[in-house]
């Protein structure tokens, strides 16, 4: 029996995102051949990767290496072929364990470690900007070690230390609320950022750690522009004009955020990216919670309440959302602050659902093709690819030598 009313299920649907009239100056095939050009030389640096899901969480998990190998096609969306086939030259991972335990933590830094040694001739570990370029210039695909979710610092400043020893250097200020901030989607408890996180804000600045201020209430968002003596970034997410949600970013932040100098690097989550599959997912949600609380209270109607399920995504199938949708990302983000403060995620292995065209990490030629059609330059595509990001981690850099 499936129990498929336990679970937020999205199926492809024949429905066409609505989009503006769009104007392409540039043909298809010049704007792919554009692309191909451009990230032979300025390669494209993913905000947010979340690889280490096939590693320490799933049904099996922990797995080793030999158990999911990626220099092969693996049955998630990252592997090193296809980071290859997608210009990827430079990856934030998340390095994470499912258990919150210290020794789960380091037995995910030992993985990573082990990792660049078993595929040593493609990935190498990274701790600064100037290493990321070398890297990036042999041909490397280049991982800076990232954390989703401060939680695992606790209230204790030596542990961001001890980690940024191990090679951290961007750290997610919350995922939920935390004892630093709020989360985007919970109950404010600290109406923006606790005293201890305006403290570790100044620790990170002077250590040279990325604040990544996706996941958070727009309130910390605020806070943390009101303290932070560095740029900051958005790892993975969206403008909140165009996606109503939580996890996207107001454009009174955006402003700011061109003022800090950071940068956000917009990703293809589909209710980040269009307010009809946002409503859609909301819908969903109350439908599964509860039908989930039926069974609950009712286990023996679990094959009723599997047939309301399977009506549910017969009759109510998801809008499609599209490369198209994912570009008015990046022209409205343009538009407002301007090309200088905008990179690329793709969240990938961190989401179960895909935009139509986007399903995995060979895909960024898509959408930078897309904006080339639309009249962006090769400027701009390079500044978006790895060039923003790389001046940000500089400026953070020097930021902390003049700190410390």
């Amino acid at each position: 029996m499936r129990y498929i009313f336990l679970l937020i299920v999205i199926f492809s649907s024949p429905c066409f995102a609505q989009n503006r009239a769009i104007s392409y100056p540039v043909s298809e095939a010049r704007a792919t051949q554009i692309v191909t050009d451009i990230l032979k030389t300025s390669p494209i640096i993913d905000g947010h990767n979340d690889l280490f899901v096939h590693y320490f969480d799933c049904k099996t998990c922990p797995k080793d290496l030999n158990d999911y190998p990626i220099d092969i096609i693996a049955p998630g969306q990252t592997d090193i072929p296809r980071m290859k086939q997608g210009g990827v030259r430079g990856l934030l991972l998340n390095v994470f364990a499912r258990e919150k335990t210290l020794d789960s933590y380091m037995q995910a830094w030992d993985l990573l470690y082990r990792m660049q040694d078993k595929y040593n001739a493609d990935l190498k570990i990274v701790s600064t900007a100037s290493e990321m370029r070398k890297g990036m210039q042999e041909g490397k695909i280049t991982i800076l070690p990232s954390l989703e979710g401060a939680g695992r610092l606790g209230e204790n400043k030596y542990l961001l230390r001890a980690y940024y020893q191990l090679g951290l250097r961007s750290v997610t200020f919350a995922y939920s609320n935390n004892q630093l901030a709020d989360g985007s989607d919970d109950t404010a408890k600290y109406n923006g950022i606790s005293a201890l996180g305006s403290e570790m804000v100044g620790e990170m600045n002077k250590l040279g750690v990325l604040i990544d201020m996706s996941h958070i209430s727009a309130q910390a968002m605020n806070a943390i522009l009101d303290v932070t003596k560095a740029p900051v970034i958005f790892s993975h997410s969206n403008a909140r004009s165009l996606s109503d949600v939580n996890r996207n970013v107001p454009d009174d932040v955006l402003k700011r955020l061109k003022l800090n100098g950071g940068i956000i690097m917009l990703t293809p989550v589909p209710y980040f990216t269009t307010n009809a599959n946002a409503d859609w997912l909301k819908r969903n949600d109350r439908f599964f919670g509860n039908l989930f609380e039926q069974f609950q209270k009712n286990p023996n109607d679990s094959v009723e309440l599997d047939k309301k399920a399977t009506q549910w995504e017969k009759d109510n199938p998801p809008p499609m959302v599209t490369v198209v949708d994912l570009a008015n990302h990046f022209d409205y983000v343009k538009n407002l602050i301007g090309v200088d403060y905008i990179g690329i995620a793709g969240d990938y292995d961190g989401i179960d659902h895909t935009i139509n065209g986007m399903e995995d990490i060979s895909s960024y030629p898509k959408l930078l093709t897309e904006l080339i059609r639309r009249g962006w330059t090769k400027s701009e595509i390079k500044k978006i690819t790895s060039e923003n990001f790389l001046r940000v981690f500089e400026e953070v850099e020097q930021k902390a030598k003049l700190l410390q």
